[in-house]
């Protein structure tokens, strides 16, 4: 399981037991998991006073959602997205035409033509991109 840490809510007096962000994430999307865990955890303790099991799945669920990853629809979408959201992207040629492939965090895979002219013999070897770590 995760590793917890105290964070306490200024809505209530108890504190609430917080499971440490995925990994990967980079430092805002760290705060901004903590924050929606925090949140619906709060909502949740409303909702279900009595079963602090579901009060964790709820939050967790929430806290969760930003972990999608939105569906690019070309190579311009994938160098948008945040290093944290692509695991793996690597440029290759095929059929002569220079593509992109990338994974991303969510484990969906993508391929994309780069450009319409063709592409230069060489390979790129793949490369994991690495999110800043402070």
């Amino acid at each position: 399981m995760f590793p917890a840490t105290m964070e306490s809510t200024s809505k209530t007096a108890s504190a609430v037991v917080t499971p440490a962000p995925p990994a990967h994430l980079s430092a805002a999307a760290k705060q901004e998991w903590t924050q929606r865990y925090i949140k619906a955890h709060a909502q949740a303790r409303i909702d279900h006073p009595e079963n602090p099991s579901a009060q964790r799945t709820v939050a967790l669920k929430s806290a969760n959602t930003l972990l999608s990853v939105p569906a690019p629809q070309s190579a311009a979408d994938i160098e948008a997205l945040e290093p944290w959201q692509v695991l793996l992207s690597s440029h290759r040629v095929v059929n002569g035409v220079r593509t992109l492939f990338c994974v991303t965090t969510d484990g969906r895979k993508y391929s994309f033509p780069v450009e319409s002219t063709p592409a230069a013999p060489e390979l790129t070897p793949p490369q994991k991109r690495q999110s800043a770590r402070v």
